[in-house]
């Protein structure tokens, strides 16, 4: 339940700023906000290694170590699939915008 309340309450917050500010400004100082709170992390963990109460650990080395790189097979499927869907979506757009289907115009 908590991490429910945390979501939704994240989610209502995200869209009462969007609905006084932009986009981008809303995603940057969501940015601003994360970037505040790992440099106070860090700065922390800095901290206790100077006072030689922790090793010299980044807190956040798993997040550094990970490879997100994709390879050129990888790149080719996913720009497929973004293409395949482009299409699909088109080809619906266009049947229910152009009337193919009555019933399924009235529900758009």
């Amino acid at each position: 339940m908590r991490w429910t309340g945390v979501v939704f309450t994240g989610l209502v917050m995200g869209l009462a700023s969007l609905f006084q500010l932009s986009a981008i400004t809303v995603l940057s100082h969501v940015c601003l906000g994360i970037m505040c709170i790992t440099a106070a992390f860090r700065l922390y963990y800095k901290l206790l290694e100077v006072l030689r109460w922790n090793p010299g650990v980044h807190p956040f080395q798993s997040y550094l170590d990970y490879d997100s790189s994709l390879t050129d097979k990888e790149t080719v499927m996913l720009v497929e699939e973004v293409v395949l869907l482009i299409a699909f979506a088109v080809t619906e757009m266009k049947r229910l915008l152009f009337i193919e289907n009555m019933i399924d115009s009235i529900k758009v």
